[in-house]
């Protein structure tokens, strides 16, 4: 074989790889502004965020967040016991549980705080085995 060969052949494997690792992640979100940063993974439990200050990563706890897609707004409820927030609204979700691409408006309001924080949320495929992949 030669050089040349060889080479196209590594890079196609470590494509396909890639892709195929791809597949089986679970879809997140990430929104930042000069605040808050927001990191949301789609779980079988709902849609999880943790909430973090921009300027030293210290976790935002306690505050109220809510997140809009398609024009439909959800309520997070804040879970102290982990310190993150989960949108758990299973009709709101619903559309979240299918392989595409969802822009997300994240509004954050921490004490006197307040921002919004948007997002593009891609769902190329849910994990295999999961509630989530086989749409319940």
């Amino acid at each position: 074989m030669k050089f040349g060969q060889i080479f196209l052949l590594t890079a196609a494997l470590l494509l396909a790889g890639g892709l195929y690792a791809a597949e089986g992640q679970t879809p997140v979100a990430v929104a930042e502004s000069e605040s808050f940063e927001a990191v949301g993974r789609l779980e079988d439990e709902g849609l999880v965020f943790y909430i973090d200050r921009s300027d030293s990563n210290a976790p935002v706890l306690g505050a109220t967040l809510e997140v809009d897609s398609a024009g439909k707004s959800a309520k997070a409820v804040f879970r102290a016991e982990r310190g993150d927030y989960l949108v758990a609204d299973a009709e709101w979700l619903k559309p979240l549980r299918q392989p595409g691409e969802y822009p997300l408006a994240l509004t954050v309001i921490a004490g006197e705080e307040s921002d919004l924080l948007t997002a593009d949320f891609m769902v190329t495929a849910l994990p295999a085995g999961t509630a989530a992949g086989l749409g319940l």
